[in-house]
């Protein structure tokens, strides 16, 4: 029996374990809005404040209803307090039921206004207060993003992650702007009119209330069972999103290998499912809505003839009877209305989830004691027994230990998979080495900051990205304060100057997302140009050079090796013309640095660079050949 009672078969357990587990993650989502509203609390205040006034007003509008036909009816009102009596008196002082009723309506419109004049500036600071939330929030997740670690941006789908930073957000925004408020209004609402209604009559009040606790409980209950729906379909659409933005991006990928109908296939699967959850979503609140319709109109249905009862038998009068319609239909509509404020909460909660998520995703970590590297460091490498895996897998490096001077020049060979990129993404910090020492400039590499780092070394990755942007923006990335001139000169010694030129428009022309108006070799070669231009004292090129012919790999080399002794330069390639005009070059497989040494010396021992240098001199070979058929 104990086993059954803690056991997950008990459905009385899990809903036990269920409570405990939303009620943390609450608490915790909670927390994190609480603290964003902080910063603009007063905005807040005086929205909360405004609604309170602005109900007071919509309060008096059925007393003051009351009062005049009481008085119109029978020549007396109730009097339930300073205001009422005042009201009272005024329409005691005139005689005219004509003019008691000019009155009474001036009265209405007079407190209407009043009431309007304080729901606008609640829907002001309302609104105020939120813009400044989201956009504090939308910065501070904007510069997360670019201080998450890379093993977590590895993994990350980047349309789930678009989706959290914009459809999240906005729904986050909606809920402060609106629901929020809504909910505030309506418990403000609650908290004046009900203490007011029963200060006028307790039984009549009892018949007004009499389905509002059931209408809030159908309420709260409609809140837990749709929040766990609305995660479901934030997810499917963050799926659906990634799978979008992955066909724009890769659509050349697609239309080469004709896989448009497997795509499109896909799609359609997601989205089928994507539609279900949305179909199921609807489901719920169409049922959620006509049932707080019923009861509502139940609630109507009890005041009208419980009401009516007591104003046949003398026990309330006709004025009062009309002032509690008018209260509960004030009172019942908003509270009905609580059941949509909380579901789009409960909507809202899995939107501060999913972003709190991604701020709650690992950043980079820096040591506490970090050391200055200065402008004029001395551009030197050393590794030492340096070994590094991803997620404790087979070691991508394995004991490589190397010592670069400053100005050398490093071509770095070796077989796909053999550990060369990722000498670089440890050079760079985008992984931190688990075994072993890295040095620059004699400094512990891990005692210098990422961003000082990055700032010392020039780098172009093995996958040149350009920016939808115009040329030149995106070469003078590398450097923002360059001149025209210092760009032309970069763009030159990249081989890719003419080519701009030859462009309508030269340097500012668009270049489309990802360069996609570019040739792969002059995506690449715009690209180190970027780098060129930054003239940094270390430059590293991961590959860069696999997409150009054979003519302008000699114009980017030579005029690589005119700066030779400027620049501490780390090449990593497949081309044995690019290895000979380096100083030394290591052979790298499998994790392991297995030799170095200059072109001459590798040729001269069998080995991978050997084999590689023999099977580049056959296919140069086979291509001088004459076409004899």
């Amino acid at each position: 029996m104990r086993a059954f009672l803690f056991s997950n078969k008990n459905p009385a357990n899990n809903k036990f374990k269920g409570f405990l587990i939303v009620n943390t993650h609450v608490e915790h989502k909670n927390r994190f809005l609480l603290n964003l509203i902080q910063q603009k609390k007063w905005y807040y205040l005086g929205s909360v404040l405004s609604v309170g006034l602005a109900s007071y007003f919509l309060y008096l509008v059925p007393t003051i209803g009351r009062i005049a036909i009481d008085q119109i009816v029978s020549d007396s009102a109730a009097v339930d307090g300073d205001l009422t009596a005042q009201l009272f008196a005024l329409f005691t002082s005139v005689h005219e039921k004509p003019e008691q009723l000019l009155m009474a309506g001036l009265a209405i419109v007079l407190v209407t206004a009043f009431a309007g004049l304080f729901m606008y500036l609640k829907d002001y600071l309302a609104a105020t207060a939120c813009e400044d939330t989201i956009q504090t929030l939308r910065n501070r997740l904007f510069e997360h993003l670019h201080k998450l670690d890379e093993r977590y941006l590895s993994k990350a789908d980047s349309g789930d992650l678009v989706q959290r930073c914009t459809s999240d957000i906005d729904t986050l925004r909606e809920f402060l702007t609106l629901q929020v408020m809504n909910i505030g209004r309506t418990v403000v609402l609650a908290l004046i009119m009900v203490p007011l209604m029963f200060m006028q009559h307790v039984w009549m009040s009892v018949l007004s209330l009499f389905l509002v606790p059931v209408v809030i409980y159908f309420a709260c209950t409609f809140y837990v069972r749709i929040r766990g729906l609305f995660q479901q379909v934030d997810d499917a659409e963050g799926e659906l999103t990634t799978i979008v933005q992955e066909n724009l991006t890769g659509i050349r990928v697609v239309r080469a290998f004709a896989r448009q109908q497997h795509e499109c296939d896909k799609f359609d699967h997601y989205n089928r499912k994507y539609s279900d959850l949305n179909y199921r979503l609807l489901c719920m609140l169409a049922n959620f809505w006509s049932t707080a319709d019923i009861l509502c109109f139940c609630q109507n249905a009890i005041l009208l003839f419980g009401g009516g009862w007591l104003v046949v038998n003398d026990y309330v009068s006709i004025g009062t009877y009309f002032a509690f319609i008018g209260y509960i239909n004030m009172l019942i509509w908003p509270i009905r209305q609580l059941g949509e404020e909380l579901s789009e909460a409960g909507k809202a909660t899995v939107a501060i989830n999913r972003i709190q998520q991604i701020l709650d995703a690992p950043e980079e970590v820096e040591q506490q004691s970090l050391v200055d590297l200065p402008d004029d460091f001395t551009a030197d490498i050393e590794f030492d027994s340096v070994s590094f895996s991803f997620d404790q897998q087979k070691p991508a490096l394995n004991n490589v230990s190397f010592k670069v001077a400053a100005g050398e020049t490093i071509a770095i060979v070796g077989p796909t998979g053999a550990g060369k990129s990722t000498l670089i993404q440890l050079l760079m910090r985008l992984q931190d080495y688990q075994q072993g020492s890295i040095t620059v400039g004699g400094i512990e590499l891990n005692r210098i900051a990422r961003q000082q780092i990055r700032q010392r070394i020039s780098t172009l990755l093995q996958e040149p990205f350009l920016f939808s942007r115009s040329l030149r923006d995106n070469i003078k990335l590398g450097h923002k304060l360059a001149t025209d001139e210092q760009m032309v000169t970069a763009a030159s010694d990249a081989s890719v100057h003419h080519t701009i030129k030859a462009f309508k428009q030269g340097y500012q022309t668009l270049i489309g997302e990802r360069g996609v108006s570019l040739s792969g070799g002059q995506k690449q070669r715009v690209t180190l140009s970027r780098t060129l231009l930054k003239k940094a004292k270390m430059l590293v090129l991961d590959d860069t050079l696999s997409a150009v012919d054979s003519d302008t790999e000699h114009k980017i080399i030579s005029a690589l090796h005119k700066k030779r002794g400027e620049q501490t330069l780390l090449i990593i390639t497949h081309r044995i013309s690019v290895c000979q005009q380096a100083d030394r070059i290591f052979v790298m497989q499998d994790g392991c640095l297995v030799d170095s040494g200059s072109h001459q010396a590798l040729l001269s021992r069998p080995g991978f660079y050997q084999q590689l240098w023999q099977i580049q001199a056959d296919q140069q070979q086979a291509a001088d050949q004459p076409n004899l058929v």
